[in-house]
């Protein structure tokens, strides 16, 4: 079962240490071309997170590059991930 541990203490907002743990599973395989990305349900119970925050969280690894999204599926590791 997927756990994502937040600082609610860091000036890091919660969604973006979110977004940085996703996009560190792509980063390091976890998470392949062609995976799907957790869910904004399992992103709320992993993390202890409201809707809006795992969804802004998600919007932050697609504009990032690390994700796409297929409206009504989810959101997906993409073939080419950004260099970096």
């Amino acid at each position: 079962m997927l756990r994502i541990e937040v600082d609610r203490d860091s000036p890091t907002a919660v969604y973006r240490q979110v977004a940085s743990v996703l996009i560190e599973m792509v980063r390091n395989g976890e998470l392949s071309p062609g995976d799907r990305l957790p869910a904004v349900d399992d992103l709320v119970e992993a993390a202890g997170i409201a809707i809006l925050t795992a969804r802004k969280a998600l919007r932050v690894v697609r504009d990032e590059g690390y994700a796409t999204l297929s409206p009504g599926m989810g959101y997906y590791v993409p073939d080419k991930l950004p260099s970096g």
